[in-house]
């Protein structure tokens, strides 16, 4: 993805800081990602927060990596159950993803893109995404179940991907239970994708040996993986909104430039 330059008066996450040209890692990369900000002399955590966040999602990442090592390790040398390697695991992953999560959310925010809109089919990446995770998921019990219409949108690729992505991990801090439905536009009215989530039956969840998250126990029900859905809708201007039940939990985004097709149930 092409990235245009911004400067830091006009970019309100690095506001001060100085644009030295820093290693461009990964798309998300923002084109003033405050790498080094240069201005220890004047530091303040206004200024310097972007940075304090990636010095933190990195150490999280060195953390998690090395703590999975070391399960690993015991569990390969029979001084851990598989049972206990497995929760370690779930516990790790959990860290890791949301290390991952905090660390694209500052970088999409640091600075202006040049999105390059693609012809995507959004039944057709729906399953691509749930298939390129299709271990990880079965290993995890989740169960993903699809509601797919055909729907071709104008949308950046790797943006439309982030949002999947982003909404199958927002949906699993509920429940195993994920289901993807696409709603075709018909020119007027937009393209929709849905990801609900099924909350479990409180009977259920007491006996479940996964713990699960639920509305008592999440603080407005937001998590990084939320927030890391809204900002890739702000960049790519996708309007984005949750709805509840008392049996499920969903989020929707909107593809406003949607391309007209025939209406057709994808199997």
């Amino acid at each position: 993805m092409e990235r245009t330059t911004t400067t830091a008066a006009n970019n309100p996450v690095t506001s001060g800081a100085v644009s030295a040209a820093p290693p461009r890692r990964r798309w998300s990369d923002g084109p003033n990602y405050p790498w080094s900000p240069g201005t220890e002399d004047a530091w303040s955590v206004a200024t310097h927060w972007p940075a304090l966040v990636g010095v933190l999602c990195e150490q999280v990442a060195e953390g998690t990596t090395d703590l999975s090592a070391q399960v690993e390790r015991l569990h390969r040398e029979g001084r851990m159950a598989r049972t206990d390697a497995n929760a370690m695991r779930r516990a790790v992953q959990g860290m890791r993803s949301a290390g991952m999560a905090l660390q694209q959310i500052v970088r999409l925010g640091a600075g202006l893109y040049n999105l390059s809109p693609d012809r995507v089919e959004l039944a057709v990446l729906a399953r691509d995404v749930v298939r390129d995770r299709q271990r990880e998921l079965l290993r995890r019990g989740v169960e993903v179940s699809f509601e797919l219409n055909r729907a071709e949108v104008w949308v950046d690729g790797a943006v439309a991907a982030g949002l999947l992505q982003a909404g199958i991990d927002w949906a699993l801090s509920f429940s195993r239970r994920v289901r993807i439905k696409v709603e075709p536009g018909d020119g007027s009215d937009p393209a929709r994708v849905v990801v609900r989530a099924a909350l479990p039956h409180a009977s259920r969840a007491r006996t479940s040996t996964t713990p699960v998250a639920t509305r008592r126990n999440r603080r407005m029900n937001d998590n990084l993986h939320w927030i890391l859905m809204r900002q890739l809708a702000a960049s790519a201007r996708l309007p984005i909104s949750r709805s509840s039940t008392a049996a499920t939990e969903a989020a929707v985004i909107e593809f406003p430039a949607t391309i007209t097709v025939a209406p057709r149930r994808v199997p």
